[in-house]
């Protein structure tokens, strides 16, 4: 069940101790390319698809531009037990991962929503093999009455046994205007590995405020989120997160929780100017 690949967009495996992962994965043109890998991990229902539209724009800049879907996740197959999926297992595959596609160098990371936990999680334990950490759609935790509100919820359902009862939360992610895509995902959760669905869901529950920890790794971080982005957490959440970091605060307008497919042309614009302002503070590529 896989959606053809657009041009320039290669399939590769990539491996971790517990098994490996699918990647989709874009390369730069000899005469630009910059030697620097961006890794991008992806949300509690997304994949690498989620990224497919920034890759093409990430290797033409010069990267090569990776997206994976994590274990368990869809087509890279895992265990079916939720025990398998705590947030340190998750990022111990990242930091796997980062060494096969950073060739020995720092890699730009970015994580989104429950990939902003895995990755900062990732960054913290091995800083030296992160140039950046972008947060994208997330927060510091979900430790608010909210979000044990909903995570109990999403617990509920999944006690039912029906992976199609989150259907209305996953199509609330994907873009109206894109039909063929909505099916592509429908289709997807239904054969979704409920393992991971389950113990994904209580990792992010359990997942304390790391961003002490984040700002001892002294690592650049970009906290980006659309607009319109405010279930999960508030502007002001961000806001102070991003504050406590100091690290740089976008806002993508006219995007809500996955800016990267509601407005990939001006999410990619903001991880560009990051990146590249990293290369002009160091003097080095970026």
């Amino acid at each position: 069940m896989t959606l053809p690949l657009p041009a320039g967009i290669e399939r590769r495996v990539l491996h971790t101790g517990r098994g490996p992962v699918v990647a989709s994965c874009a390369r730069p043109r000899p005469e630009r390319d910059l030697g620097v890998a961006v890794l991008m991990v992806s949300g509690y229902v997304g994949s690498k698809e989620d990224f497919w539209p920034l890759l093409p724009g990430i290797a033409d800049a010069g990267y090569h531009g990776w997206a994976f879907d994590q274990l368990g996740q869809y087509e890279s197959t895992g265990p079916d037990e939720a025990a398998a999926y705590s947030i340190d297992l998750l990022a111990k595959d990242v930091r796997e991962v980062l060494a096969q596609v950073g060739g020995g160098s720092a890699v730009h990371l970015l994580g989104h929503c429950l990939g902003g936990f895995i990755g900062r999680a990732a960054a913290v334990a091995e800083p030296g093999a992160v140039r950046s950490l972008t947060l994208l759609a997330c927060g510091p935790s979900m430790a608010e009455p909210k979000h044990d509100a909903m995570l109990t919820d999403l617990d509920r359902k999944l006690d039912m046994g029906s992976l199609e009862l989150l259907w209305p939360l996953v199509k609330r992610l994907v873009p109206e205007r894109d039909a063929a895509l909505r099916d592509f995902w429908h289709l997807k959760l239904r054969t979704a590995n409920a393992g991971f669905m389950r113990g994904t869901a209580r990792a992010m529950r359990a997942e304390p405020d790391r961003t002490d920890e984040l700002i001892a790794s002294g690592l650049p971080v970009l906290v980006m989120h659309g607009r319109r982005d405010r279930r999960l957490w508030s502007r002001a959440a961000f806001a102070e997160m991003a504050g406590r970091l100091g690290a740089e605060h976008v806002i993508i307008d006219g995007a809500a929780h996955s800016p990267n497919s509601e407005q990939p042309d001006r999410t990619l614009d903001a991880l560009l100017g990051f990146w590249a302002d990293r290369r002009a503070l160091s003097g080095v590529a970026s």
